[in-house]
């Protein structure tokens, strides 16, 4: 999921799938930012607007984690420490143009929070138990049979709709959890191990599925909330129609046959976007600065500026990343040879 080693990325890396990376991390500015104006009007005409963008674009961190599912992560330390590596180095950079901007830095609520996965950066941690957790769950699914695996598979989302979807009391924290992670990684290997008649479709029917499982929830959580005051939980990662749209998403993706070094390139710094933007002291800023738009322009000026704003703050986070991985790689170099003596 993550790159650590700039040199390999042109060479093995396959752009339709770092091209989902991109965009799947560019959906999560997209939600984030989306979320932060206009939250009591959810059924008149921005509500509708906040609706469409929202259930379209759910699906961006359920994508990332099946990403890992479908390659099948290979964990080992190095792996570990690169990740803790760009979250130290990310954090440090962001810490220092605060500091420079005149904005307070506290150790204590900012700089030991953010390296230990507080604030925004719950993901972080998620995915680390996960990356522990890769070498057993490979073990299972290459051992069990098609049939044990897709029984696992079954039983563990019917747990989760039952325990998690519907009712919140499982610890699936709405997919916000490490538990939620193993169950789209497991799918996600399902899929790729045994591709059967509803997986090998043409990619055009995936998209179409995807588009339609959206539209289904978009029209499920407005009818909700228009009718009821509340979304029925459709505006969430474990919503199965959230976890089914990410699932044909990913699929549309598999069968596209793009190779681009400029993509890659780009896609070896694609997580640093949510590292920076969700830094504790970053992430005030950012809602400022979309709240502060949107009462300053018509709303027909304000999404397509959003836009606009989104895809600059991608390209700055993902140049601010470049150095961490000269300075990774160079650290590699030196332990290698210090290793070698």
């Amino acid at each position: 999921m993550f790159h650590h080693d700039d040199k390999m990325i042109c060479s093995v890396r396959q752009s339709n799938f770092e091209l989902l990376r991109i965009i799947s991390m560019l959906m999560v500015l997209l939600c984030h930012a989306n979320g932060y104006v206009n939250q009591e009007d959810m059924v008149g005409a921005e509500g509708v607007i906040r609706v469409v963008i929202n259930q379209l674009f759910l699906i961006c961190v359920n994508v990332f984690v099946m990403i890992s599912g479908w390659f099948g992560i290979k964990s080992s330390w190095k792996g570990a420490a690169a990740l803790l590596f760009q979250v130290a180095f990310l954090g440090t950079i962001c810490n220092l143009i605060c500091a420079i901007a005149g904005i307070p830095v506290s150790f204590k609520y900012n700089v030991l929070p953010d390296f230990l996965g507080g604030y925004g950066y719950w993901f972080i941690v998620a995915y680390l138990i996960l990356y522990a957790l890769s070498p057993a769950l490979n073990k299972f699914c290459e051992s069990a049979s098609e049939k044990e695996l897709r029984s696992v598979v079954v039983a563990f989302f019917g747990v989760e709709f039952f325990y998690g979807f519907l009712l919140d009391v499982g610890h699936f924290d709405y997919g916000f959890s490490a538990l939620f992670f193993i169950g789209l990684y497991l799918l996600a290997r399902y899929v790729r191990l045994y591709p059967n008649r509803l997986f090998t479709m043409d990619k055009h029917i995936d998209f179409g599925i995807y588009l339609f499982l959206s539209i289904l929830s978009m029209f499920g959580l407005w009818f909700g909330y228009k009718w009821f005051g509340m979304g029925f939980h459709l505006n969430h990662y474990d919503s199965p129609l959230a976890i089914l749209a990410s699932l044909f998403f990913l699929l549309f993706f598999s069968k596209l046959e793009i190779q681009s070094r400029f993509i890659n390139w780009l896609a070896a710094s694609v997580f640093a976007i949510y590292l920076i933007h969700e830094h504790s002291l970053i992430s005030q800023y950012y809602s400022r600065l979309f709240k502060w738009l949107h009462g300053e322009v018509p709303l027909y000026a304000y999404y397509p500026l959003m836009f606009c704003l989104l895809i600059l703050i991608g390209i700055c986070c993902i140049l601010l990343d470049k150095p961490r991985i000269y300075v990774w790689n160079s650290i590699l170099k030196i332990s290698g040879k210090k290793a070698s003596l």
